[in-house]
Parts: C-alpha cells; sequence; structure tokens
C-alpha cells in the first residue's frame, strides 16, 4: 500500500455486510494512519434506500488503525470546506486492496458555522438491539464519540485535494 495507489472502502454494518462502498486514492500511509482522496462524481455504491450515486463533494478520508472512528473533510468542488464529518466505527482492517470498517451508527457532524454534534443517537440505539450491543461496548462507543466531538470541534482540514479540471 503506498500513495497513488487506487483502493476499495467498504463501510459495513456490525455483522460485516457491506453497505456502501466506493473506490478512493490512497494520499498518505504511515505506521498510524491512511488517508485518502475521492473526487466529486466518483460512484458510490450504496445498498441503502439511496441506491448507487455519484459523490457531490471532494472527500478526503482520514482512517486511525487505533481510533474507533474516522474522519471525513467534505469540500465543495470549489475547495470550500462543507463540514467534518466523523463515522464512530471498528478499527480499519486492510486485505486485499479493500479497507474496511464496521460502522456502529453512531455519527458526528460539524458544519462550519456550528459546533459538532453527535446525530443519529436512534440507529445507534436500534443497532444495540439488533447486534445486542453489551453495555460496555455502547460505553466505549458513546466515549469515542465524545472524543470525535472534540477532535472536530478542533480539526483544522488541510487545503482541498486537487483533481484538476477532469473531476466535478
Amino acid at each position: 500500500m503506498k500513495i497513488g495507489d487506487v483502493i476499495q472502502v467498504c463501510a459495513c454494518k456490525t455483522d460485516g455486510t457491506v453497505y456502501r462502498s466506493w473506490h478512493t486514492t490512497i494520499e498518505s500511509v504511515d505506521a498510524d494512519s491512511i488517508v485518502t482522496i475521492s473526487p466529486a462524481g466518483s460512484m458510490m455504491i450504496d445498498k441503502t434506500k439511496l441506491g448507487d450515486h455519484p459523490i457531490k463533494h471532494h472527500l478526503r478520508s482520514y482512517y486511525w488503525l487505533d481510533k474507533f472512528y474516522n474522519l471525513i473533510e467534505v469540500f465543495d468542488v470549489d475547495g470550500t470546506l462543507v463540514e467534518i464529518y466523523i463515522n464512530i466505527a471498528s478499527l480499519p482492517e486492510f486485505e486485499n486492496n479493500i479497507l474496511s470498517f464496521k460502522d456502529h451508527e453512531l455519527d458526528v457532524v460539524r458544519d462550519m458555522q456550528s459546533p459538532a454534534k453527535l446525530i443519529d443517537e436512534d440507529e445507534f440505539a436500534e443497532a444495540a438491539i439488533t447486534y445486542q450491543y453489551t453495555k460496555e461496548f455502547q460505553e466505549k462507543m458513546y466515549s469515542a464519540a465524545k472524543e470525535a466531538i472534540e477532535l472536530a470541534d478542533h480539526w483544522i482540514a488541510r487545503p482541498a485535494p486537487d483533481f484538476g479540471e477532469k473531476h466535478a
């Protein structure tokens, strides 16, 4: 795995079922993290009610190998930072050019005019029943969410990825 490699990302439910996937390019990689970039217009394979669709924004995604969340910088095609979005999730796994993570339904979002906030607690509560999350696991995910809120509120985004004129 090296800078410039194109990989597939698979977002999975707790049971491992892939519900969303897309191809992305590795922007950087080190011992602790993988950072990817995806241009607006890239196809998102989406098994939810949204269905397959092109990505509307440029994305830069940070996957830490020791954190129970991943962070996405969302940019308009003109380079303006729109929001910071954090999925509370399992640690990422990488095998056969596929990066996958289990999405535990809690999310943190920060548009650039407001502080970060926790969203989708109803989906997390539903998943806790469906997948029989233990009390300890739920507390661990809420602790990760609390850390993610703090991270989102203080995050300084890098400049928007430059994909040239072929994307938008």
